[in-house]
């Protein structure tokens, strides 16, 4: 194995080492998932729904 293979790819090794590290440590990982229950509002009317669509369409 050449060294410049070394020297140009331990950066990247050690990033993705590091990512996986903090993705663990802030629970990607963990089996229970509670991303649902996070992202939905409990009090959501049909007015707020109509509210954002109408932030996201576009007028032609």
């Amino acid at each position: 194995m050449d060294l410049r293979y070394l020297v140009v790819g331990a950066p990247f090794i050690i990033a993705f080492f590091y990512a996986l590290y903090w993705l663990r440590k802030w629970g990607a990982f963990s089996s229970t998932n509670n991303m649902s229950k996070k992202m939905t509002q409990k009090n959501e009317s049909i007015e707020q729904n109509y509210i954002l669509e109408n932030i996201f369409l576009t007028k032609n």
